[in-house]
C-alpha cells in the first residue's frame, strides 16, 4: 500500500515521461554542479568567488522570475520548457568546449553561468506549474513529492559520482555529460501531447497580470507567510552547500571524494524527507511539516557547523537534506493546494523566484561572511535566521487557523 500510494501519480503517462527526463537531466546538472565548485575553488582557494558564482547562476532568476509567471499562465508550458532546457544544453557544451580546449578562464565561467541561470529563470516557474498540466489536482502532492524525490536522488547519487570522476577525468568531461543528459528531456517534451485545456491564453495585459498575481499573493493569509518562510530556508540551505568545498578541505583536509561524500549525505536525506511527502494522502499534514522541517534543518546545521569528524557530520547532514527537503517540498504542495489554476503560474513563479532567487543572496553573503569571520560562523548565523523564520510561519499559521 505504501508504495502505490507513492507513486499513484506515475499512473499517468505525461507524468511518467516527464519524470524520466528529469531523472537524467538532474543527474547531469548535479555531476556539472560539482565539478563547477570544485573547478572554481581550485583557481582561486576562494570562499567568496564560490559564493560570486554561484551567485551569477541563480541571480537571473531573482530578476526574471515573476515575468516568467506570466508567460506560463498565457502560453504552452511544454513549449517554454523546450525553450530554456535547449537554451541550458547549448551554454554547458559551450562551457564543455571552453575547458576542454584549455581557453576556460574565471570571467567566462561567471558569464555562462549567468547566461545559464536566465534560461532557468524561464525554466524553473514553467516547471512548477507544468506539473497541474500532467496530473489531476487531487495528485498534486503526491506529484510534487516525486519530481523533488528525483531531485533530490541527484542530489544523492551526482555529488559522489562526480566527486570520484574527478579523481581522473577534467571537469570538461563533465560539463560534456551534463551537456548529453539534456537529450532525453527534450526528445520525451518534444513528442508529449498535452491536453489543448492545459494552455490558457487569458486577454488581460502581461502588466496586469502580473499586479493580479501579487495582489493574489499579498491577501492570501496562508500563501503569503509560506513564501516568506521558504526563501529563509533557501538562504539557510544555500549556505552549506555553497561552502562545502571549504568544509572538505580545509575541516575534514579532503579531497573531492570527501566533497562527494558531504555533498550525497545530504542528498539521500532529501531524497528520502521528499519520498515520505510522497506517499502522504492528506494535506492537513503540510503546514506541521513546513515548519517543524525548517526547524528541524536548522539545528542539524548548527550541529554540523561544529563537528569536524566526517563520520559524524555524514548523518547530521543527512537529517539536515531531509528536514529542509520536508520544508520546501511541503511549502511547494501546500500552496499547489491552496492556488486557484488561474493564478497557478503568478504565483509558482514567485515561490521560484524566492526559494531560488534568495539562493544567490545566501550564497553570495555565506560566501562574504566565510571569507571575513570563518565557514563556521556563515552556517551558524544562516540556520539562526532560517530557524528563526521557521517558528515564525508556525506563528502566522495557528494564527490564521483563528
Amino acid at each position: 500500500m505504501m508504495w502505490s500510494d507513492i507513486t499513484r501519480s506515475l499512473h499517468n503517462r505525461n507524468y511518467r515521461h516527464y519524470l524520466l527526463g528529469q531523472l537524467v537531466s538532474l543527474h547531469g546538472t548535479q555531476i556539472a554542479s560539482v565539478a563547477q565548485s570544485w573547478l572554481v575553488y581550485n583557481m582561486t582557494q576562494s570562499s567568496l568567488m564560490l559564493g560570486l558564482v554561484h551567485f551569477s547562476m541563480l541571480f537571473p532568476i531573482l530578476l526574471f522570475g515573476l515575468f516568467s509567471g506570466v508567460l506560463a499562465d498565457h502560453f504552452s508550458r511544454r513549449r517554454l520548457l523546450l525553450f530554456s532546457q535547449g537554451g541550458a544544453m547549448l551554454l554547458t557544451f559551450l562551457l564543455a568546449g571552453l575547458a576542454l580546449s584549455g581557453q576556460l578562464g574565471l570571467w567566462q565561467i561567471f558569464v555562462i553561468a549567468a547566461m545559464i541561470g536566465t534560461t532557468q529563470a524561464v525554466d524553473m516557474p514553467v516547471r512548477q506549474s507544468f506539473l497541474s498540466d500532467l496530473v489531476p489536482k487531487e495528485m498534486l502532492s503526491n506529484a510534487v513529492g516525486l519530481n523533488s524525490s528525483v531531485f533530490n536522488m541527484a542530489r544523492f547519487i551526482g555529488p559522489a559520482v562526480a566527486g570520484l570522476l574527478l579523481l581522473q577525468w577534467e571537469a570538461g568531461l563533465l560539463f560534456v555529460l551534463n551537456g548529453l543528459s539534456y537529450l532525453l528531456l527534450l526528445y520525451l517534451l518534444w513528442r508529449m501531447k498535452v491536453p489543448q485545456g492545459a494552455v490558457r491564453r487569458q486577454r488581460e495585459s502581461k502588466w496586469h497580470a502580473l499586479k493580479a498575481g501579487l495582489n493574489y499573493v499579498w491577501g492570501h493569509r496562508q500563501i503569503r507567510p509560506a513564501l516568506v518562510h521558504v526563501g529563509l530556508v533557501s538562504m539557510m540551505g544555500t549556505a552549506f552547500v555553497v561552502l562545502m568545498p571549504v568544509f572538505a578541505d580545509q575541516q575534514y583536509v579532503g579531497g573531492s571524494d570527501t566533497l562527494g561524500w558531504l555533498l550525497s549525505a545530504a542528498g539521500a536525506g532529501s531524497l528520502i524527507g521528499a519520498l515520505n511527502l510522497a506517499r502522504k494522502r492528506s494535506d492537513t499534514v503540510l503546514a506541521p511539516a513546513v515548519g517543524w522541517g525548517g526547524a528541524a534543518g536548522a539545528t542539524a546545521l548548527l550541529l554540523f557547523s561544529y563537528s569536524d569528524q566526517l563520520l559524524v557530520s555524514i548523518p547530521i547532514l543527512f537529517v539536515a537534506g531531509f528536514s529542509i527537503t520536508t520544508a520546501v517540498a511541503s511549502t511547494n504542495a501546500y500552496i499547489q493546494v491552496l492556488l486557484e489554476d488561474q493564478m497557478r503560474g503568478r504565483v509558482m513563479s514567485l515561490f521560484s523566484m524566492i526559494f531560488v532567487g534568495m539562493a544567490p543572496i545566501g550564497s553570495l553573503s555565506s560566501g562574504a561572511i566565510a571569507e571575513w569571520w570563518g565557514i563556521q560562523w556563515a552556517v551558524i548565523l544562516f540556520a539562526l535566521l532560517g530557524g528563526a523564520g521557521s517558528l515564525f510561519f508556525l506563528y502566522q499559521h495557528s494564527a490564521a487557523k483563528e
